[in-house]
């Protein structure tokens, strides 16, 4: 099992002062390992830019053999972990993503919504989001272009936004602004006139770089980094 965090320090970090520096400095995520102190992992530490930190911490699966005598079995062990580590600032690595996108169609009446996962795309009409919903919580990672598709869901699905790795926002983070999906689809040279054409193009994106209508190019985060920055 793998958990990380993003911390900030204006000294340089290793993995043999990690835990000393959280216990200093990130009490709530030191408190983690401490109250699972018979778990033992090993950490990674990458130096990011502007003095930001990404802290790996992985965990043996057989460690969690020593909860035995609490929990009835090792996947009880690891998900009763997960949830203390999310409470406390951390979250598992992701290791698989969902691409996920909606339209308006027959003049702005009709919502449609679909994703694509490694077994294909699916699309769902409005009267059908639960049963797409269904397939979205086993993803730890949602891919999307822009934030506004994920108001058609947030009443079925409010964790949506806590597993929302979006791309305009990225590349905003970068360069300023975001531009249209369509635009974008002209330089790749895909047609996006269909909600499967778009689905596509969003995970042509995440191959970094990302190539901008103005010729600039842009890298982008690895989508299983953390999303909340501290």
């Amino acid at each position: 099992m793998e958990i990380q965090t993003l911390i900030i320090s204006d000294k340089e970090l290793s993995k043999e002062d990690i835990k000393a520096f959280l216990k200093e400095n990130y009490p709530d995520r030191y408190a983690l390992l401490e109250n699972w102190e018979e778990l033992k992992g090993e950490f990674e530490v990458q130096n990011l830019d502007g003095g930001k930190y990404l802290v790996i911490y992985r965990i043996p699966e057989e460690e969690f053999q020593k909860e035995l005598g609490i929990f009835q079995s090792i996947e009880e062990a690891m998900g009763a972990f997960i949830s203390t580590a999310l409470e406390h600032g951390w979250e598992e690595v992701p290791k698989s993503y969902v691409i996920y996108h909606a339209d308006f169609i027959e003049d702005g009446n009709k919502l449609i919504a679909g994703i694509k996962t490694e077994e294909g795309i699916f699309t769902y009409d409005q009267l059908k989001l639960e049963e797409m919903m269904k397939k979205l919580v086993k993803y730890p990672r949602i891919i999307t272009y822009s934030s506004d598709v994920l108001t058609y869901i947030r009443d079925i699905y409010p964790d949506v936004y806590s597993k929302a790795y979006i791309i305009a926002r990225e590349i905003a983070s970068r360069v300023g602004q975001a531009s249209e999906l369509e635009q974008l689809a002209k330089i790749y040279g895909i047609d996006t006139a269909t909600l499967e054409g778009k689905l596509e193009l969003i995970e042509k994106l995440l191959e970094n770089p990302v190539k901008l209508p103005d010729g600039r190019e842009v890298v982008l985060k690895p989508y299983w980094y953390p999303l909340e920055e501290t």
